[in-house]
């Protein structure tokens, strides 16, 4: 049994791709099938008398003239394929998969065009094009040499990308050991370092090795990663570290110095007075014994007080070269407040002491945090000495805070118009020549090295507190790095 023209029609008619026949020679449209009548809105009675112009994509490359050409090249070589955007009854534009064939009707040759929309197709195609790009870029940026070694780090394979990253064509390194071609530091924590000489200067590279097992042998294959940028800012932190160390031991010592030159000359001079006293009486001849006694005890009294202080300068020094650890806040403040008192008792200041009775264990430098502490009372005795200023105390207290390690200093001074904001250190104060020298904006520095913040408040009738947290060492992380 053979199909007959009706069943041909049938098919057509039933065809879920769109059909119209064009008359070879005007190509004009003589039929179509009802998908295609679907597709544009238009009865059949309707898409007959339309042209080209009436029916296809708006753009230079579906304007008339190239739909005609496209369709004569069907009649002259019988069949033409190409994509072609079709625009709906509704004003709708659709790219289609078109071919053009040339058929023999009784009537005289005719053009069929068999078409179907792949707007959904075209735009898949276009995202996975999108993501294909999207992943290869994430790979390219991501990717990371592979270097396969053997028992005595000798490179048996090495991929391209790796090859890449020494500098050095694959085919050269093969057969090197690892040592020949890369200056290697590490492993530190399963991190293997290998810096690279490169034509604009070093490359840094960060591996990982791992032993595999494959067609029946034993290998280490080698992860590598440039890490360059990572080294070079891992150095600038590590000089900044060091020059924050350099300039607040440095201040330290200017400290000390002022400290030495300012506070043993009295009780210095007070000796050499009071022997001076001894020598005019021994000269005049009314030297008594009871006056030899009073002279030379108030002599050593002073020269003890001096001795007290060389001491403390001493024990601060000592400090001074201290590596971080654990610390104890207390004993940190307690230590600075011994020269806190010597300038507030030269400024005529009373100096208030509220410390917690247990221990306040932090993790840092025991000079720089007292260092911070100096800064923050120096400050606040240059504000109630000021002479219009009556109430010329200050107050430093400790105490436990939601595991934090809490320092306040407090003045009665004239306080602050407004609260500073976000750069509080740095806009809370002005410069004051004669302070501790480190300067309250490399305070605030310190106290965030140590994971800790630094916060400015009003006092009450007037005044500032300045309260210093850090994290307690049995709950918070190192704060010195």
């Amino acid at each position: 049994m053979f199909p007959s023209c009706d069943d041909f029609e049938q098919m057509a008619l039933h065809a879920r791709t769109g059909i119209l026949v064009h008359e070879a020679a005007s190509k004009n449209i003589l039929w179509a099938n009802p998908s295609a009548c679907r597709m544009f809105g238009f009865t059949l009675e309707e898409l007959r008398p339309l042209k080209a112009h009436h029916m296809s994509g708006r753009e230079k490359e579906f304007r008339r003239e190239v739909g005609v050409a496209w369709l004569q090249d069907a009649v002259d070589n019988g069949v033409s394929h190409k994509r072609w955007k079709y625009r709906s009854k509704d004003g709708r534009e659709f790219l289609t998969d078109a071919l053009a064939a040339l058929v023999d009707f009784r009537d005289g040759p005719a053009i069929m065009v068999q078409f179907r929309d792949i707007d959904a197709e075209v735009e898949l195609q276009s995202e996975l094009a999108r993501t294909t790009d999207y992943l290869q870029r994430i790979m390219a940026y991501a990717s990371a040499g592979m270097v396969l070694l053997d028992d005595g780090d000798r490179i048996v394979d090495i991929s391209d990308f790796a090859a890449r990253l020494f500098h050095t064509p694959a085919e050269t390194l093969v057969g090197r050991r690892l040592s020949e071609v890369a200056d290697m530091e590490g492993p530190a924590a399963g991190e293997l370092r290998l810096k690279v000489a490169g034509p604009d200067g070093p490359t840094w590279l960060s591996g990982q090795v791992e032993d595999i097992a494959h067609d029946g042998i034993e290998s280490r294959l080698l992860t590598l990663r440039d890490v360059t940028g990572k080294v070079e800012l891992e150095r600038q932190q590590a000089y900044q570290e060091a020059n924050l160390q350099y300039l607040s031991r440095y201040n330290a010592m200017g400290d000390m110095a002022m400290v030495i030159a300012h506070e043993l000359g009295q009780p210095l001079a007070a000796a050499g007075n009071f022997l001076s006293g001894l020598m005019s009486r021994l000269d005049a001849g009314t030297l008594s014994t009871e006056d030899i006694r009073y002279g030379v005890q108030r002599a050593q009294r002073q020269l003890e007080r001096s001795s007290e202080i060389v001491a403390s300068v001493k024990r601060y020094v000592q400090r001074i070269e201290s590596t971080a650890g654990r610390q104890d806040l207390n004993a940190i403040i307690a230590e600075s407040l011994y020269f806190v008192r010597l300038r507030a008792a030269e400024r005529g200041v009373t100096v208030e002491e509220r410390l917690s009775g247990d221990q306040l264990p932090i993790t840092g430098e025991s000079v720089l945090i007292g260092q911070v502490i100096l800064n923050f009372c120096l400050n606040a005795i240059d504000e109630v000495s000021r002479p219009e200023n009556t109430d010329k105390r200050i107050r430093v207290t400790s105490r436990r805070e939601q595991g934090q390690a809490c320092c306040a200093v407090t003045d009665w001074g004239r306080g602050m118009a407004a609260v500073p904001g976000d750069r509080l250190l740095s806009s809370a104060f002005s410069n004051k020549v004669d302070g501790s020298g480190i300067g309250l904006v490399l305070s605030e520095r310190i106290v965030e090295r140590h994971a800790g913040t630094v916060t400015i408040d009003r006092q009450q009738p007037s005044g500032t507190v300045v309260t210093m947290r850090l994290p307690l060492a049995e709950t918070g992380r190192p704060g010195s790095h």
